[in-house]
C-alpha cells in the first residue's frame, strides 16, 4: 500500500509540473545547446585576425562565436540547463537563455541539487596565452645571464674583428693604389718594362692586382651571405609585430650576386651595393697599369682614371663595412647559437605553439602559395616566452605567437583531417599495395638553373663556345698566338690611358666575372638541396650527413673538405671550382697586351701561359655544368627551402618537433651529442629520412627519425617502387 501511494504521488507531481509549463516558450536554445555540444571539435574554419589598437601585441586570431562558446580548452556544464530553471515561468519570460563558461571559482552546488539534476562543477582551464619576455623582463628574471643568456649570438664573420680584417685589407689596397698613382705621376712610371710578357713584372702588374681584389670580393660576399641567413632571426626577435611582418618568409641566402640584394635595413642595403660595386674592381684592376714610352724606353705606369675609380669603390666599401659593423655589434639577433642547418632550427620548434599551422599548410592538395597558406604566421616571434596565466611554469626559448586559441583549433582540425586521411590511406594501402608514397607528384620544385631547360642550355652553349674558342686559338688561319688588330688606338694618351689595353683587359675580365657569378648560383643551390637529397635516400641518412649538414653556411674550402669527408663528391667539386673559377676573370683581364711587331704594326698579343691555364679552366667549367645533368631528381622538393617558413613546413611532423633530442638544447655541441655524434660506436648515431609514415601520417611530408626496422623496410620498399 505504501509503494502504491508513492507511485501515485510521483505521477501527480509530474502532472502538476507539466501543467505549470507556460505554453509558447521556445525550446530552441536548449536544442541548439545540445547540437553545439555534440558537434564540438568538428569545426575546421579558420579564424580572422584583429590587431589590438594601442598595443604592440601580436595579431591575435578571433574565434567564431560558436568556437568562443565551446572552446576546447574550457570546460562547460554538460547537458541542458537545470530543470528548475526550465519550470520557472517568470524567469523564462524575463531573462533570455544564456550559456556561459563555468567561472574560475564556481559557486558550490548543494548536494541534493547536484544529485537531483546530475550537474557538477568541473575543473576549469583557460587558453594558455603566451607572453613575450622582453629584454628588460629577462634582466629582472635572470640578472646574471646564467639561466637565460642574452640572445645576441652572431656568426664570427659578422663580429667586429672580422669586419676589421676586411677594412684592413681595403686600407692596404687603398694605400697601394694611391701610392702607385702619385708616384707614377711624379716620376713618370713605376718600373721598366723588360721587353717580354713572360717576366715576373708582367705578373705583378697584370695578374696580382686582380688576385688581391678577388680576395676582398670573396670576403665581402661572405659577409653578405652570413648577414642574409642571420637577418630573418634578428627581425623575428623584435618586440614590435609590425617590424616582424613576413620575417619567416625572408630569403636566407642571396639569390645571385649579379645584382645587388636590396633587402633588410639600410645598413645591409648599403653594404650590398658596395659589395656589388666591388665586382668591378677585378676588371678595373686588370686595366690599372699599362706601358708608356718615356725617353725611348717602355715603362710600367699607373692609369690615373682607373686608379682613382678603384679608390672611390674601396673607400665606399670601407665606410659601408664600418656602418654594418656598428649595426651588428649591438644587435639583438634572437640566437643562442648559429642556426646553420635543419637540426639547428628544430630546437626552436620543440615548444612552439604554431606548428599546427604548418601541418595544415603542408597538405599535398593545397595549391596556394606558401605565404598565403601561412597567413597566420606572418608576425611570429623568436625569443623567450612565459605563460601569462601561469598554466605553463617557467621561461622557454622558441618561435611562437602570443595569439590565443588559433593553434589549438588548427591542431584539432588537422588531427581530425589526418585521422580521416590516415583511415582512407590505410584502406587504400591495404587494397592497393603499390601506392607511390615517394612519387614525383609532391616533388615539383627545383631552382630554375637546375631545371632541364636551363641546364641543357647552359651545357650546350658552353660546349659550342668552348669549341669555337679552341678553333680560334689553334687553327693555323686564325691562330691567336700571332696576335690580332686592336681596331682602337693603342697609344697611351693623357693620364697614360690606352684604349686598346683598357678594352681588351676590362671586357674579357667582365665576361669572366659573369661566368663566375653564374656558377656561384648553381653551387649555392646544390649546397642548399644536398641535405634534403640525403634525407630522400631509400634507407635514410645519419644525422651528420643530413640534418646537421651546413653546406650553405660554410666558406668554399671548408665546404669542400666537409663534402669529401661525407662522400658528397658533386658538392665537393662544385664548391671547390666555384672558388677557383674566380681566376677566370683574373686571368682574362691579364691575357692580352698591345705590342709592336718588328714591322711597326701594333697588335694585341696573348700571354700563352695565361691562355693555357684559362682554356683549362673553361674545359673544367663545361665539365662541371655537365655534372649537373644526372641525379637531379633526388634534389626535387615540394617547394623552396630558402626561407624559414619553407624549411619549417617540411619539418612539421609532431613526432619530429617533440623529439626529446630537441628539447631544451643549450648549444650546437649539446645538439650534436644528443644526435649521436662523437660516440665510440658510430651505429649509435641517429638516422633520419624525409617522407611519410604509411598507415599513420600519409598526408604530411616531413623530416622524421627512422626508429624501427619495420618502418625502414616498408619505406625502402615503397621508395624503390617509386624510383623504378
Amino acid at each position: 500500500m505504501d509503494n502504491a501511494a508513492r507511485i501515485m504521488n510521483i505521477k501527480d507531481e509530474l502532472a502538476l509540473a507539466a501543467g505549470r509549463v507556460t505554453p509558447g516558450v521556445d525550446d530552441t536554445p536548449y536544442i541548439q545547446y545540445a547540437i553545439d555540444a555534440l558537434t564540438r571539435g568538428r569545426r575546421d574554419s579558420y579564424p580572422s585576425f584583429n590587431f589590438l589598437s594601442g598595443s604592440t601585441d601580436d595579431y591575435m586570431p578571433e574565434a567564431p562565436p560558436s568556437q568562443r562558446l565551446l572552446d576546447e580548452d574550457t570546460e562547460y556544464i554538460p547537458g541542458p540547463p537545470p530543470m528548475s530553471a526550465r519550470f520557472n515561468d517568470q524567469h523564462m519570460r524575463s531573462t533570455p537563455a544564456r550559456y556561459e563558461p563555468v567561472p574560475d571559482a564556481p559557486k558550490a552546488v548543494p548536494a541534493e541539487k547536484a544529485h537531483a539534476h546530475k550537474v557538477s562543477a568541473p575543473h576549469v582551464t583557460t587558453p594558455d596565452r603566451w607572453g613575450a619576455v622582453t629584454k628588460d623582463m629577462r634582466q629582472g628574471i635572470d640578472p646574471r645571464d646564467k639561466t637565460y643568456p642574452p640572445l645576441t649570438y652572431k656568426p664570427r664573420i659578422l663580429r667586429p674583428f672580422s669586419m676589421l680584417i676586411l677594412m684592413t685589407m681595403c686600407f692596404a689596397m687603398l694605400a697601394a693604389l694611391i701610392f702607385s698613382a702619385v708616384y707614377s705621376d711624379l716620376v713618370t712610371g713605376l718600373a721598366e718594362y723588360p721587353g717580354t710578357m713572360y717576366s715576373g713584372r708582367y705578373f705583378i702588374f697584370r695578374i696580382l692586382p686582380q688576385i688581391l681584389a678577388s680576395v676582398i670580393l670573396l670576403y665581402a660576399q661572405a659577409i653578405v651571405t652570413a648577414s642574409f641567413r642571420t637577418l630573418p632571426f634578428t627581425v623575428m626577435a623584435r618586440e614590435d609585430p609590425r617590424d616582424r611582418r613576413l620575417a619567416l618568409f625572408r630569403d636566407l641566402y642571396p639569390k645571385s650576386f649579379l645584382l645587388p640584394q636590396l633587402v633588410g635595413p639600410w645598413q645591409l642595403k648599403l653594404f650590398s651595393i658596395a659589395t656589388w660595386l666591388t665586382l668591378f674592381t677585378v676588371p678595373l684592376q686588370s686595366a690599372a697599369f699599362t706601358c708608356v714610352l718615356v725617353e725611348g724606353e717602355w715603362i710600367w705606369a699607373a692609369v690615373q682614371g682607373v686608379i682613382w675609380a678603384l679608390v672611390f669603390i674601396y673607400v665606399f666599401l670601407v665606410v659601408s663595412t664600418a656602418i654594418i659593423m656598428v649595426y651588428w655589434f649591438g644587435q639583438w639577433t634572437g640566437l643562442l647559437w648559429d642556426v646553420r642547418s635543419i637540426a639547428d632550427l628544430l630546437p626552436l620548434l620543440n615548444r612552439s605553439n604554431s606548428m599546427a599551422s604548418y601541418q595544415q599548410a603542408a597538405h599535398p592538395d593545397q595549391a596556394e602559395d606558401l605565404k598565403s597558406r601561412l597567413h597566420d604566421r606572418w608576425f611570429d616571434r623568436l625569443g623567450y616566452w612565459q605563460s601569462e596565466n601561469r598554466q605553463t611554469p617557467g621561461v622557454w626559448y622558441a618561435i611562437g605567437s602570443s595569439a590565443v586559441g588559433f593553434d589549438k583549433q588548427a591542431k584539432a582540425t588537422y588531427s581530425a583531417t589526418a585521422k580521416r586521411a590516415s583511415y582512407d590511406g590505410s584502406v587504400e594501402s591495404r587494397d592497393f599495395p603499390t601506392k607511390d608514397y615517394m612519387g614525383g607528384s609532391s616533388y615539383k620544385y627545383l631552382p630554375w638553373h637546375l631545371r632541364d631547360g636551363p641546364v641543357f642550355t647552359f651545357v650546350g652553349v658552353a660546349t659550342v663556345l668552348l669549341a669555337g674558342l679552341l678553333v680560334v686559338c689553334f687553327l693555323p688561319q686564325t691562330r691567336i698566338q700571332d696576335g690580332f688588330l686592336p681596331l682602337v688606338s693603342a697609344n697611351p694618351g693623357s693620364a697614360t690611358f690606352s684604349a686598346a689595353n683598357f678594352l681588351y683587359s676590362f671586357l674579357p675580365s667582365l665576361l669572366g666575372m659573369v661566368l663566375f657569378l653564374l656558377f656561384q648560383s648553381i653551387d649555392i643551390s646544390l649546397r642548399i638541396l644536398q641535405p634534403w637529397a640525403e634525407l630522400r635516400s631509400a634507407d635514410g641518412s645519419v644525422a651528420h650527413k643530413s640534418i646537421l649538414l651546413d653546406y650553405p653556411a660554410c666558406l668554399p674550402l671548408r665546404c669542400t673538405f666537409k663534402a669529401i669527408r661525407n662522400g658528397h663528391m658533386r658538392v665537393a667539386l662544385t664548391s671547390l671550382m666555384s672558388l677557383l673559377f674566380v681566376f677566370i676573370p683574373v686571368l682574362s683581364g691579364g691575357l692580352f697586351m698591345a705590342l709592336t711587331r718588328q714591322d711597326g704594326q701594333v697588335r694585341m698579343f696573348p700571354s700563352m701561359p695565361v691562355l693555357g691555364v684559362l682554356l683549362a679552366l673553361f674545359v673544367v667549367y663545361v665539365a662541371c655544368l655537365a655534372v649537373m645533368v644526372p641525379g637531379r631528381a633526388q634534389l626535387r622538393l615540394p617547394h623552396p627551402v630558402t626561407s624559414l617558413a619553407g624549411i619549417i613546413s617540411l619539418c612539421a611532423a609532431e613526432e619530429l618537433t617533440q623529439d626529446a633530442a630537441f628539447r631544451a638544447v643549450r648549444s650546437r655541441e649539446d645538439l650534436e651529442g644528443r644526435l649521436g655524434l662523437g660516440r665510440d660506436d658510430p651505429r649509435e648515431e641517429s638516422t633520419w629520412f624525409f617522407g611519410v609514415v604509411p598507415g599513420r601520417d600519409e598526408n604530411l611530408l616531413s623530416v622524421r627519425r627512422l626508429k624501427r626496422f619495420t618502418e625502414k623496410q616498408v619505406r625502402s620498399l615503397r621508395s624503390s617502387r617509386s624510383m623504378v
